[in-house]
């Protein structure tokens, strides 16, 4: 993408260490509600707190509490200061969130799949380990702020649907473990902000076009990027 075209977005929070773990866990019940909607999860957020504090909630599918539950596991995952490569990171998040769903979790996608959009089907393409590691590292390495690094990989992980199953939430994982070890806050797509989302995603999905990017990554930067603010 030439600079014209590149939005500007610096990151809003610097954080330390302390703030991003308080950040976390003072709203770990959110940010497991926001993120279980990419699933179709459909437990109140009452009951996604029933399930965050006893592993279990009146009226509720064993399903349901199983995505509650592996998505809590996914999120504390993010508080070890686990030395690795990131798309390592991301196969150990796979491995959880997609435990219940996934024909081999945690393992890159070996075979086709598709994705039904609002657009229609979606069939995203098949890439090696190696093509999935090498966009991984142009992402890392590209002069940009943190928060368009964790923004660039959600939609990277999102679009090329690089495991069997559970994309979109390891992805918006693997993108608060940049956000997370840098003190940049939290990336969580709100329920007010979903609707929208999910346009810009299938559009995002079915065009080449680098303003349909942009347009997805500023709208996530707006709406989606929270932190701690002092009045």
């Amino acid at each position: 993408m030439n600079e014209e075209k590149r939005p500007k977005l610096p990151d809003k929070y610097h954080l330390s260490r302390k703030e991003s773990v308080y950040l976390l866990k003072k709203n770990i019940v959110e940010l497991v509600y926001n993120a279980g909607k990419f699933e179709g999860l459909n437990t109140t957020l009452l009951q996604t707190e029933e399930i965050i504090k006893y592993n279990r909630a009146n009226n509720v599918a064993v399903d349901d509490v199983l995505t509650v539950v592996n998505l809590k596991r996914g999120f504390e995952m993010l508080l070890n200061d686990v030395q690795e490569p990131l798309l390592e990171t991301s196969k150990r998040i796979n491995r959880i969130v997609a435990a219940e769903d996934a024909l081999f979790p945690g393992e890159i996608r070996t075979g086709g799949v598709e994705v039904s959009t609002i657009q229609g089907r979606y069939v995203p393409p098949m890439l090696t380990e190696t093509e999935i590691r090498d966009q991984y590292d142009e992402i890392m390495n590209q002069d940009i702020s943190e928060t368009e690094k964790a923004l660039r990989l959600f939609l990277f992980i999102s679009k090329n649907q690089i495991f069997w199953d559970g994309n979109k939430r390891t992805a918006l994982l693997s993108a608060n473990k940049i956000m997370f070890r840098n003190g940049s806050g939290v990336l969580s797509i709100p329920e007010t902000a979903f609707i929208k989302f999910n346009e810009l995603l299938s559009t995002y999905y079915n065009s080449s076009r680098a303003i349909v990017e942009v347009e997805i990554l500023s709208f996530m930067y707006e709406h989606c990027i929270f932190g701690i603010n002092y009045s």
